[in-house]
């Protein structure tokens, strides 16, 4: 398995599966198969309604969660809920989340940026990061942020390459 370090020092596996749009019942199975197959990595989201199925999926896959590189991320409407992490753990049934990020930038994406800074300083999370954010959006983070976001989730594709984008990060060590 190939693992990129992380900003922080964290290590993500390169190869996973994301849940995206599976009913809760898909997920749990293709979770169980891939990590019994050898991924390490699941990419799940509040706002996919399966976080509970994947919380189960790793603990029928045999693995220890310390195998298990878990990433989910916070929908908008929770950004400004102080409880929003420790209600995302509860559905996944687990004491920490590998990755947690920002869905998108919507809402009072700050407040949800702070909880999630303030969840890493508990250890409740080991990285965080943000999704579908654009260059201008990134810099206004690292503008107001305390702790630097490790990964940006981005659609990128051989028709959009993102190229200015993926050199603004390699530069920032994102």
């Amino acid at each position: 398995m190939e693992y990129a370090t992380l900003n922080n020092g964290v290590k993500m596996p390169m190869a996973g599966i994301g849940t995206f749009l599976l009913t809760p019942d898909e997920a749990e199975a293709s979770c169980v198969s891939a990590l019994q197959n050898g991924y390490r990595l699941i990419d799940t989201a509040n706002a996919y309604c399966n976080e509970k199925a994947v919380g189960r999926a790793m603990k029928k896959s045999g693995l220890l969660r310390e195998e298990i590189f878990l990433e989910t991320k916070l929908w908008p409407t929770f950004y400004t809920d102080a409880d929003a992490v420790d209600k995302t753990l509860a559905r996944l049934d687990t004491d920490y989340i590998d990755l947690l990020l920002i869905h998108q930038p919507a809402g009072d994406y700050v407040a949800g940026y702070r909880l999630m800074e303030k969840a890493y300083k508990e250890g409740k999370v080991k990285a965080i990061g943000l999704s579908n954010f654009t260059k201008e959006g990134v810099q206004e983070i690292l503008g107001i942020g305390a702790v630097k976001p490790t990964v940006l989730q981005t659609e990128v594709h051989p028709y959009d390459q993102k190229k200015e984008l993926k050199e603004f990060l390699a530069k920032e060590g994102i």
